[in-house]
């Protein structure tokens, strides 16, 4: 029953940081959905701390729920440091808020039960990533005249009209049945799990959004190298050897995917849009307009501004002369707003996560840790050239992955 009500906590907390404004000006109806769902969240744990249910019952655990402080602490300094430096406090926090109102939810694994349950996280991940790419494939079918007309993709982009067409929920159907589709022994098994993944990868190419597609491939990429290594590692061979094999089999297959795409009118000419976009756009121009600007503003304030940051809603101005308080590159960022501790210990909790998905991978027999780990890559990887971490929804898929490591190590249930 508790993992029925934690899937469903879940499921409302991904749909409605989707359906939320990516970046809200006011409080709208999924805003409050959201605050609800985050406050079930908060009750269920403290009823799960005064029943005796949510018990940490393994050093794993215990690992995994530092993950919390690791992330937690840098944004809370960076809200006393700007408001020290003059900043007004509701300006600091909802700068910080996106990065921290969703650590309840890693707590939620505590209470899923004495076996560990991925399903109460894969599944509402998979079920909201078709959600979303079905979504952004509908808008591109309505709002592109011609999409078998490259010229007409290139010019009539869905980005232009609708900011969650940015948001990373379609990693989860993109990248998450990986691991069905590997562990499946049918072949109708396999093509009904390729159906999201085919769905989540049509999805992004109608964004023309390159650096959403360069996290899937990265995240692909993570996925094949871990179960190359993961499987020959349960298989007594020699990890090397796996690692070459995944390459291998992960070019071809790319190569396999490539060609079926441009095979069919349809996302033929997304592929062309997108090298045609490439072409006339290689350069977006953040690094000379926002990247070195950001970094200037934390060389200016000297030793103070590399180990304190500027500060939680303390702005910048760009080359072009923008005031911002935001930077498309999450490592920047974090030197910037945290400072060089605060991003020390960022990426600690990155490396606490991805490790500990591989060992429970490893522990389990369980790919569905490796499409987690691959998840949490594809994310990373997304956030080096998008501001999307600065979104509910990229914060929130963080925080399920770090609460499938918070459940209590057991045997697999499944490829769910």
């Amino acid at each position: 029953m508790m993992a029925w009500l934690v899937a469903g906590v879940n499921l409302l907390l991904l749909a409605a940081s989707g359906l939320a404004a990516p970046a809200p000006t006011e409080v709208g109806t999924w805003e409050l959905v959201l605050a609800a769902a985050l406050a079930l969240t908060v009750v269920i744990v403290a009823a799960g701390i005064l029943t005796g249910r949510a018990r940490v019952l393994h050093r794993e655990q215990l690992v995994a729920l530092l993950v919390i402080p690791l992330l937690g602490l840098p944004v809370v300094l960076s809200v006393i440091v700007g408001v020290l430096r003059g900043i007004p406090f509701d300006a600091a926090l909802r700068s910080a808020l996106p990065y921290t109102a969703f650590l309840p939810v890693a707590l939620l694994g505590l209470v899923v039960g004495g076996r560990a349950r991925l399903a109460v996280v894969t599944g509402p991940l998979v079920v909201v990533g078709v959600a979303h790419a079905a979504y952004l494939l509908g808008l591109f079918l309505v709002r592109v005249p011609d999409p078998t007309d490259t010229r007409t993709v290139f010019l009539a982009r869905i980005t232009l009209i609708e900011p969650r067409t940015t948001l990373p929920l379609l990693f989860g159907a993109a990248l998450l049945p990986m691991a069905a589709v590997a562990t499946a022994r049918r072949r109708v098994s396999r093509i009904l799990w390729a159906v999201p993944i085919a769905m989540a990868v049509a999805a992004a190419l109608s964004t023309q959004t390159r650096s959403q597609l360069v996290a899937l491939v990265g995240g692909a990429g993570a996925f094949a190298a871990l179960h190359a290594v993961w499987r020959a590692r349960q298989r007594g061979r020699s990890w090397s050897l796996g690692l070459v094999r995944g390459a291998i089999a992960g070019i071809l297959g790319t190569a396999v995917a490539v060609g079926i795409l441009y095979l069919i009118p349809h996302t033929r000419s997304l592929l062309e849009a997108l090298v045609l976009r490439s072409r006339t756009e290689a350069d977006t121009g953040r690094i000379a307009d926002e990247w070195i600007p950001a970094l200037n503003s934390v060389i200016d304030d000297g030793l103070s501004g590399v180990f304190g940051g500027i500060g939680a809603g303390q702005s910048f101005i760009t080359a072009g002369g923008e005031e911002r308080t935001y930077v498309h590159n999450l490592l920047l960022y974090g030197l910037v707003y945290f400072g060089a501790p605060g991003l020390a210990l960022m990426l600690l909790a990155y490396a606490v996560l991805l490790v500990g998905l591989w060992r429970r991978a490893l522990a389990s027999a369980d790919r569905r840790y490796l499409a987690l780990a691959a998840l949490v890559v594809a994310l990373l990887v997304y956030a080096q050239f998008f501001a999307v971490h600065k979104l509910f929804s990229y914060n929130l898929m963080l925080m399920l992955a770090v609460q499938a490591l918070v459940q209590p190590p057991g045997q697999p249930a499944g490829s769910g």
